[in-house]
């Protein structure tokens, strides 16, 4: 069915940057966007479903560049954590605890948050798992309605892991079945990446090496597909993480891409905390694309990247939120607020990152990291209608002057009132009209979750703190 959208502010961050108050979206019965813009050009409505917007905000549907799936039953267990004692400690050990219909139910549970607070579009960063596991991942987060990148782990055997089953040669061939068994599956809706780990913790741990790393991005050029990998985060520690990896190799892990000649534009770095002058002008060189995930990056302590800085040298600069075991929300509103705030307190100015920057950073620079960004990422005329109505009959929000000030810095996730994927509702007013028996995938996911943390001995960490601040 044609859909109509009046009576809306459309953000549309297209090329022109235009704002229509008082505007409207026309889609099409075959999901794409036949028109938009302002009041008095809108196409006849016959034959269409109308949606009164009552002049709430509708923009592009959000796109996480960064998310663990698998990682929703594990919420609300690791403060105090820094990263690298949360990676060995916390994530390794719970995942060995978690089956496959645990990794089912928090794949759902994340579709629904996410498209609960305006995310139509995620890049599944998966850890290794059997392959069913996989093809669940893609399928389940097509049912929910939710558009999909699964980013799938390429390992093999390493000088550290001497008993891997697969070569380079073994994993190139199996993993490259895998990703053309995803690409385009799904009606379209999921499409394939790699993850090719080489940072710090990953390469201590020995699942990494330069054979791993120059198989990797051959089988990603050959398949035409984005590399995953985190970058450059962590604790700056003399004994761990970052810090301890650039003292005994000499090199950042941007200067380790380099020097094997791989780092191009299919790469999507993580983290990237950081990052020195150095690094940022040769991102910028090769066009590789960076992902910030602030709440994460502070919930760790991990420090404040230099986000104004790479965006001042012309890098494509995205936004994610990572696992919800590691900062807790999946919130992409919650993360373009935070941008602006956190780089404002890095560089002592308000706009060190504007709320402009970092709404593109959320969708159209997000689009076009992934090579998406003529089918996603903006609102126009032969795109996808993947789009988001936040309402605005909100206290919060009932005094609007900038709208795209107001949309980052005041509107909520949970102000979603409707959300869109390929022209299909996923989420409306509190329903999730492709998800059967949500109310059971919540109470699911609880009870899964509590076996888990028993399993794994982390009931302690569930246990309520309340520190004293005596000396």
């Amino acid at each position: 069915m044609r859909t109509l959208i009046k009576n809306a502010c459309v953000i549309t961050v297209n090329p022109r940057h235009d704002v229509y108050e008082g505007g409207y979206v026309a889609i099409g019965d075959d999901g794409l966007i036949e028109a938009v813009g302002p009041a008095g050009t809108e196409p006849a409505a016959e034959g269409a479903r109308v949606v009164d917007a009552r002049g709430g905000f509708v923009s592009p549907g959000l796109i996480n560049l960064h998310q663990h799936l698998h990682m929703n039953l594990l919420k609300g267990l690791a403060d105090g954590m820094l990263l690298e004692p949360w990676v060995f400690n916390f994530s390794a050990k719970s995942r060995k605890f978690m089956g496959r219909d645990d990794i089912q139910t928090s794949f759902t549970l994340a579709a629904m948050e996410m498209l609960r607070t305006g995310t139509t579009c995620v890049l599944n960063h998966q850890s290794t798992f059997d392959w069913p596991v996989h093809q669940d991942a893609a399928a389940l987060l097509a049912q929910a309605g939710l558009r999909q990148t699964l980013a799938v782990s390429f390992q093999c055997r390493t000088p550290k892991m001497p008993d891997h089953p697969w070569s380079a040669a073994d994993a190139t061939r199996h993993i490259g079945a895998l990703v053309d068994s995803l690409q385009g599956a799904n009606g379209g809706m999921t499409r394939a990446a790699l993850v090719v780990e080489c940072n710090a913790h990953h390469t201590e741990a020995g699942r990494s090496s330069d054979e791993l790393v120059r198989a990797g991005h051959a089988l990603a050029r050959d398949r035409d597909v984005r590399i995953a990998v985190h970058m450059s985060g962590g604790t700056l520690s003399m004994h761990m993480g970052f810090t301890k990896y650039r003292r005994q190799t000499g090199r950042s892990d941007v200067g380790y891409l380099e020097g094997l000649g791989v780092l191009d534009d299919r790469w999507l770095l993580k983290h990237g905390i950081h990052f020195n002058d150095d690094d940022i002008a040769v991102v910028a060189r090769r066009g590789a694309s960076v992902v910030y995930t602030p709440t994460s990056e502070a919930i760790r302590g991990g420090g404040l990247g230099p986000w104004r800085t790479m965006l001042a040298a012309g890098v494509n600069c995205t936004l994610g939120t990572d696992g919800p075991a590691v900062d807790y929300s999946v919130d992409m509103v919650e993360q373009m607020k935070a941008c602006c705030y956190l780089q404002s307190v890095r560089y002592g100015d308000p706009l060190a990152v504007s709320p402009r920057q970092a709404l593109e950073m959320a969708t159209i620079n997000a689009a076009r990291a992934l090579g998406m960004e003529r089918s996603i990422g903006s609102l126009e005329p032969g795109k996808q209608a993947d789009l988001v109505l936040f309402t605005r009959d909100r206290p919060h929000l009932s005094m609007v002057h900038d709208p795209v000030t107001a949309l980052v810095r005041a509107t909520r996730g949970a102000d979603a009132q409707l959300v869109m994927v390929n022209g299909r509702v996923a989420y409306e007013e509190g329903n999730f009209p492709m998800v059967s028996h949500a109310d059971q995938v919540m109470a699911d996911a609880g009870t899964r979750a509590r076996a888990i943390v028993k399993a794994a001995g982390f009931q302690l960490l569930a246990v309520p703190r309340w520190p004293s601040l005596a000396a």
